[in-house]
């Protein structure tokens, strides 16, 4: 009995100090997030806008056979850096000389029958004058002293020919650049069927042309930039050019943009750009792919922020700020250039301006934070107070 009634005693007390829980106070509002900001600064950004570049030749012209003949003989090494007017074939002249000869005789005899109409013509005139021969006479030699200084004009053209057809039997390097291998080999026929034939290509590769693409946004920012007096006008040698090699290794000599698309390419929205580079040592080669860099002056009066604050969605872009009151406010944000971590804010955002960095997905506008400068650790949590 005494046990029954310690038991019940005990079940007692239990509901007792459980309803005596049940009875504690509300719990509070959640406390203010908290977030770290970084102030938003004014200073200089540097101008730097890469690309991926292919390198081309400035000029590339085939050489070719003119006439047609036996090719009898190469004159370069391939793949040798040639000089304008350099010798690099040969044609059998052989039938082309007697062109020239046989163009020559022509010319003497063609000379010589003029002066015979001359003084036909001559001794006419004065038998006209005196009244012995007609002027249908003196009419005839006039014109066979005419025939003959046109057959002269005819037999000196033919000349002519015949040394063009002459001197093309010996190939000439057009330009200066880097030959290609030979696409003929000696003793083959060229020139066949009235066709010229291709012997070999010639590259001008000092200086040589770097294309690359921007978009339109980067046009029209330079555009924007050259209007507002920042930056170069878009003109022949205003804007250098640094170049980076395939394996990372920088080109030591810089060049400048020499030619601007009028045109922009309406399925990609980029322009063609073009610059041109010293070559000397023929380190680039027409091909290959490198990085350019269009260098432009640097942008004083910039507001720049962590990239990290910048948040895109769709539409745009807005960062977080924090506004005297501790009350975050989303600003909608135009931005343009990165450098080192760094975003410009071309509008929205203004120096001196704290923007949420750290605790951006907790933070809600409209809502009190408590603001801690970014990249400091959290404070610690108070203890918990002992229970009565």
């Amino acid at each position: 009995m005494k046990r029954a009634r310690a038991a019940n005693a005990m079940g007692l007390t239990a509901a007792l100090l459980l309803a005596a829980c049940g009875r504690g106070e509300a719990p509070g509002p959640p406390p203010p997030a908290e977030v770290g900001v970084v102030v938003a600064s004014v200073g200089t950004l540097p101008d730097r806008r890469e690309y991926v570049g292919n390198v081309r030749a400035a000029n590339a012209v085939d050489v070719r056979a003119r006439v047609r003949g036996y090719l009898s003989a190469r004159r370069y090494a391939e793949g040798q850096a040639v000089a304008a007017g350099d010798v690099l074939f040969e044609i059998d002249p052989s039938s082309y000389a007697v062109q020239l000869a046989a163009a020559n005789g022509q010319l003497a005899e063609a000379r010589a029958t003029r002066v015979r109409a001359d003084q036909d013509f001559a001794r006419t005139k004065e038998l006209f004058e005196k009244g012995v021969v007609s002027k249908a006479v003196l009419d005839q030699q006039r014109a066979a002293r005419d025939v003959g200084a046109a057959a002269v004009q005819g037999a000196e053209a033919a000349v002519a020919a015949a040394q063009l057809d002459l001197s093309y039997c010996t190939v000439r390097a057009p330009l200066a650049g880097q030959i290609g291998r030979a696409l003929v080999d000696p003793g083959n026929l060229v020139g066949e069927s009235g066709q010229d034939t291709v012997l070999a290509q010639i590259v001008q590769v000092d200086p040589i042309h770097v294309y690359f693409a921007p978009t339109e946004r980067d046009r029209l920012d330079a555009l924007r930039g050259a209007n507002q007096g920042s930056a170069p006008q878009q003109r022949a040698g205003s804007i250098p050019i640094e170049l980076v090699l395939g394996d990372g290794t920088p080109y030591p000599l810089k060049g400048v943009i020499d030619y601007v698309d009028p045109t922009i390419e309406a399925t990609r929205g980029t322009v063609t750009v073009r610059a041109v580079v010293p070559n000397p040592d023929g380190v680039l080669k027409p091909g290959e792919f490198v990085r350019a860099t269009a260098v432009f002056p640097e942008r004083s009066g910039a507001v720049l922020v962590p990239e990290r604050a910048v948040q895109e969605e769709q539409g745009g872009s807005f960062v977080l700020v924090v506004k005297p009151d501790d009350v975050v406010e989303a600003r909608r944000v135009r931005i343009g250039l990165l450098h080192d971590g760094l975003r410009e804010i071309v509008e929205g955002v203004a120096g001196g301006d704290r923007v949420i960095v750290e605790g951006v997905q907790k933070a809600r506008p409209g809502q009190k934070v408590v603001v801690k400068q970014a990249g400091q650790a959290p404070p610690e949590p108070a203890p918990d107070a002992k229970r009565p």
